[in-house]
């Protein structure tokens, strides 16, 4: 039901003309809190298998304002390169390297930032394209650099991806790893993933390179498979927001009923735990697992963006699927849990259902500070969707959500944003007035100049520590999340 704080250790004034407006906002934005929450109990969605069909843009519904064309013009960009985001993906399958085909810089400047993100040793390589290169001819230059690795560091996967130079200048990828395949005859899987920079940002370069594995290891498959269905195992094509500490919450939570997941990517091992050096990236999924993806008896998608990736496994497969668009805040979480209770035969274990109550209780809590308050979000369209849900059932109004690049018909979805309004821009065309901007890193110097504190969320969060080690899903992480947002806010625009 809906309270006010009247406690004496209180920040916020009651007394006076201006305390009775005080508290009459405070009454106010407890009812409007408590009103989504009861709205959200009744909207309980059934366990079913959501279709591209049912994620249709519906503007009545969720109040939104579907993105805008992108300017001809960025200033302070927002947008990632998407052979990052395919380089981040590659991360997360042990013994892979991912290989960007293009000029020096794209590799090096890609790999320092990652590395100030993950605060962890990166895998990634470079042919280092020069113009000499690019006039005589690259594929040399490519052959070179992947047959050295094969033969020096014997990786289970090599994924080369494109540049916006190798694609303009046309180079045939595909060949070349024919040729090199050819030639060498190594059981690497080599595979091609096109990420010019004009064509999508990081989320859109992230799923090529979960859709190319899933090819990859479909191909590797032999034809006349007839290994049976294991109907425990559930897979899960995980999107590009989550952190390496929410893989192993999410691992957790699967295993809790009593099922195996078969994670891909999965990147809980850049959360520090790895202790030796390797040019490949390790800790992830193996091929071999990844292969067993197709005797899974079911697949779970997290995030809009991971829609194609679990329609290849089951147009190749005949594997159903359900589409998550997140997996933080009561709704969603109730969602994930009675999804994995109907596919396992069990209940939802106790301790879930205790960290639900404490989820509702630090609700309850932190809507005094919360409820009411504008936010400006500046994410990846999945990563922004997701947010954009759980600061709903906060009573925090999205009045504006900034995404980097325009939404496609399948991966992002930006009509699935809980904002008033949503555009395809950049950080400098930030304008408004806002409690709070909830953006990466590079969202400090709009923060600044907007007057309001930034909540560093999605990538890069480099100039904070332990955004790795944060866990964001589930009741324990949303939990987490509120209690962050409300401590970065209490106080503020009360006297």
């Amino acid at each position: 039901f809906p309270f006010v704080d009247v406690n004496q250790e209180r920040h916020i004034a009651y007394a006076g003309y201006q305390g009775l407006v005080n508290l009459a906002e405070q009454i106010s934005n407890s009812v409007e809190f408590f009103g989504r929450a009861a709205t959200a109990r009744d909207q309980r969605s059934n366990v079913m298998r959501t279709t591209e069909d049912e994620r249709k843009c519906d503007d009545a519904q969720t109040g939104t304002t579907c993105a805008q064309p992108a300017p001809d013009i960025l200033i302070n960009p927002l947008k990632h390169s998407p052979a990052l985001g395919a380089a981040i993906a590659m991360q997360g399958i042990h013994s892979a390297l991912p290989v960007i085909h293009g000029a020096q810089g794209c590799g090096f400047l890609g790999k320092v930032l990652l590395t100030k993100h993950f605060r962890e040793p990166i895998a990634l390589a470079s042919t280092k394209l020069f113009t000499e290169d690019v006039v005589m001819g690259s594929d040399g230059a490519l052959i070179k650099v992947v047959e050295s690795f094969v033969e020096k560091n014997h990786p289970e996967v090599v994924a080369v991806l494109s540049s916006g130079l190798s694609a303009v200048k046309g180079d045939d990828v595909d060949g070349l790893i024919k040729q090199i395949r050819s030639r060498k005859g190594s059981k690497t899987a080599l595979l091609h993933v096109s990420t010019p920079d004009y064509e999508g940002g990081l989320e859109t370069g992230y799923a090529k390179a979960v859709e190319a594995v899933i090819e990859a290891a479909a191909d590797a498959i032999f034809i006349l498979d007839t290994a049976a269905r294991i109907e425990k195992q559930v897979n899960i094509v995980a999107g590009s927001y989550l952190t390496p500490a929410d893989f192993t919450e999410l691992r957790d939570i699967v295993e809790s009923f009593g099922m195996t997941p078969v994670i891909l990517p999965d990147l809980a091992a850049l959360d520090g735990s790895r202790q030796d050096f390797s040019a490949l990236a390790t800790g992830g999924t193996t091929f071999a697992e990844i292969q067993s993806m197709r005797l899974s008896g079911f697949t779970l998608a997290i995030g809009a963006s991971m829609f194609r990736a679990a329609e290849l496994l089951h147009d190749r497969f005949g594997i159903e699927f359900k589409v998550f668009e997140g997996i933080s805040g009561l709704k969603d979480v109730d969602e994930l849990l009675e999804t994995l209770a109907a596919l396992s035969g069990k209940p939802i274990p106790a301790k879930y259902e205790r960290q639900r109550r404490i989820l509702t209780d630090g609700l309850r809590d932190a809507h005094v500070y919360l409820s009411g308050k504008k936010a400006c979000l500046a994410l990846e369209p999945g990563l922004a969707a997701q947010t954009s849900r759980w600061l709903y059932e906060t009573g925090v109004d999205v009045e504006l959500a900034v995404i980097p690049v325009p939404e496609s018909t399948k991966n992002s979805r930006a009509d699935r944003i809980r904002a008033k309004n949503v555009f395809t821009g950049d950080l400098f065309s930030v304008e408004g007035e806002f409690d709070v901007l909830i953006a990466g890193s590079h969202g400090e110097d709009t923060a600044k100049r907007l007057g309001v504190p930034l909540y560093q969320t999605g990538f890069p969060a480099y100039k904070r520590l332990g955004a790795t080690s944060q866990v964001t899903i589930g009741y324990r992480g949303t939990l987490a999340s509120v209690y962050e947002l409300a401590n970065l806010l209490m106080g503020r625009g009360h006297s």
